[in-house]
């Protein structure tokens, strides 16, 4: 699955000697004092410009977010393996809610028994409840995100259920045991077929899913309902969930609030009234808040306001560096009309990451808490997926580099304007193909709006890019926006985006093994920019299907060389600024991930 969008970068001044050591708060480093107490109301500060506002825990492309996923839909619906344990992306079997898998045959089976999990409404949660999910999935796989030709749900060729609690997949062929664990298992999600199995919201329910042409009457009933925001707080099929909250309250501006569920089965059970999540509509309104006292509980300092943490800490707040497992980049978009032509170009996309001048970002718009990266994998926080690995520098910051790329493809690079292309043809020496005599390297770039240090880190790469002739059309969004706009293009419908900064990393969800196939590999379904190599195919899988430990070093080598996307600074998600009134916050989740069901108040 899709979990692109973080929405805010953020720092402080501590934050530099912590990212090294990818360091995340233990519940008692997060400021808490005083003794916790039961009930009372916490409040979490959304990120500026993006809002939750889909539910339904098999989103559309459009709706891939964290805001969605993470911070909103998990908190009512789990997936089989929660991900996420003392800060590093790791499987948390307290937390799941299966137990370990077991492969056989092979590797081509595999046996996973549900633990005693319950529904809201007293319902066992069993395996009937997970082929419900893969059915539904099946059936809408063209509907739904995430899904890349010949993975899940292609590769499952039957799903038996041996009794309430156990499960049998038997795959089409063998697979790395510690990918499809991590990437596949952990997309499985339950939902309850008791109440939701219908095709209508006053039907009958029914085995509908089970059929391919009502399973598509279910999904787009259940689609309608997601997409119908302003019913969420009344609507009862999300009174149905497994997970510790239920939501009470949503509002248009993504004022979300949600209710303990009180047969929540996991031993972590909410001691909170009332858990809720304030949307703002940038970064300065959600200072000012916090600033003005208590009404926050789990805030974030911007990084142009770092000064401000010593107001922050006599408020009694506490700021602590939020790192996410995942990869910075700025996507391309390979299958534009007008542009294509140039961004097909590896050499093109070359001189252009040789034009990201990230020393620079990092020491002025990251105020100095990034740390350079230029390939698809990073080594932070610490994971047991690539410890030995060194991103090598493939094409780090050099505009002479970059300029004579261009010269020596023969295209007339003219500093502070467009370069033009002199040479036509596909010789090794010329342009390339497509490209005609007299077409200019220009661009438009997308970005999202309300964010300081991306609108400053932008208008810095258009500078940096035009001293190579490459001009770049800056225009600014909402987040959600954004996140819309960058559908894959498709024959006969419009397709505007040639180059779009989402603010944030490709975070390493639900997915955390970083095989890349989510997004790099040809025909993906979250592959927006539609990238397609069959060597970068060939590495994919080779770390899909095996566990050679120099797969995914050799994989990230190449995409680091092959520049799909343009490789941005690594970066923090966020410094939370937590209250000295909230205890219980533990190491922050790599994925972005909530967990309100363990925050105490105290007094």
């Amino acid at each position: 699955m899709f979990w692109r969008m973080r929405v805010l970068p953020f720092a402080a001044v501590l934050a530099t000697a912590l990212m090294s050591t990818a360091c995340t708060p233990s519940a008692s480093s997060t400021g808490a004092h005083g003794t916790p107490v039961e009930g009372g109301t916490a409040t979490f500060a959304e990120a500026a410009g993006a809002k939750p506002d889909y539910i339904l825990p098999m989103m559309t492309p459009v709706h891939q977010s964290i805001a969605n996923i993470e911070q909103f839909g998990r908190l009512s619906y789990r997936s089989l393996y929660w991900i996420g344990k003392n800060g590093s992306p790791a499987i948390d079997p307290a937390m799941s809610l299966a137990g370990d898998p077991v492969y056989s045959n092979g590797n081509k089976t595999v046996t996973v028994t549900l633990k005693d999990y319950k529904w809201s409404d007293g319902t066992p949660v069993t395996a009937r409840d997970v082929e419900f999910w893969i059915s539904l999935y099946r059936a809408n796989k063209d509907r739904v995100a995430g899904y890349i030709p010949g993975e899940f749900p292609d590769n499952i060729t039957s799903v038996t259920a041996t009794n309430d609690t156990t499960f049998v997949l038997q795959l089409s062929e063998a697979y790395n045991p510690q990918w499809f664990t991590y990437n596949e298992l952990s997309q499985l999600t339950p939902i309850p077929q008791h109440t939701w199995d219908k095709t209508s919201p006053s039907g009958t329910v029914g085995d509908f899913d089970r059929t391919p042409a009502t399973a598509r009457q279910v999904w787009t009933m259940l689609d309608a309902a997601a997409q119908d925001t302003s019913s969420y707080g009344a609507n009862p099929l999300w009174k149905v969930v497994d997970g510790p909250w239920i939501l009470s309250e949503y509002r248009s501006d993504g004022y979300a609030a949600f209710t303990p569920n009180k047969q929540y089965s996991g031993s972590n059970k909410p001691h909170l009234d009332k858990f809720v999540e304030q949307p703002f509509t940038s970064e300065a309104t959600e200072l000012n808040v916090l600033r003005s006292g208590h009404t926050i509980d789990y805030g974030y300092l911007p990084i142009p306001e770092m000064a401000q943490a010593g107001s922050l800490k006599s408020l009694g707040y506490t700021t602590q560096p939020w790192q996410q497992w995942g990869t910075n980049f700025i996507e391309l978009n390979h299958a534009n009309p007008q542009t294509a032509k140039f961004i097909k170009q590896t050499y093109i996309r070359q001189a252009m990451q040789l034009l990201v001048n990230q020393p620079s970002y990092i020491k002025g718009p990251l105020r100095g808490t990034g740390s350079e990266a230029y390939g698809p994998i990073e080594l932070n926080p610490p994971n047991s997926f690539l410890t030995k690995y060194d991103p090598s520098k493939a094409l780090p910051y050099d505009p002479s580099k970059a300029k004579n790329l261009l010269t020596s493809h023969g295209w007339t690079v003219t500093p502070n304007g467009a370069s033009t292309c002199g040479n036509p043809g596909t010789g090794d020496n010329q342009c390339g193909a497509g490209i005609a005599a007299g077409d200019k390297l220009e661009f438009n770039l997308e970005y999202v709006s309300g964010i300081v240090s991306v609108d400053q880190e932008m208008q810095a790469l258009k500078s940096d890019f035009s001293t190579a002739g490459i001009q770049i059309n800056l225009s600014q969004s909402p987040g959600n926006t954004v996140l819309a706009d960058v559908a894959p293009c498709k024959p006969g419908a419009p397709c505007k985006w040639q180059i779009l900064n989402w603010g944030g990393p490709w975070i390493y969800g639900i997915n955390p093994f970083p095989s890349d196939d989510q997004m790099f590999q040809t025909a993906a379904g979250s592959n927006y920019g539609q990238y397609s190599d069959p060597k970068a195919d060939q590495l994919i899988q080779a770390t899909v299907h095996n566990d050679d430990p120099q797969a995914l070093p050799a994989l990230a080598n190449y995409l680091a060389n092959s520049v799909p996307v343009l490789w941005m600074p690594e970066e923090l998600y966020r410094v939370s600024a937590i209250s000295a009134k909230l205890s219980g916050v533990g190491a922050q989740s790599p994925i972005l991930s909530l967990t309100p069901e363990d925050w105490q108040l105290t007094k």
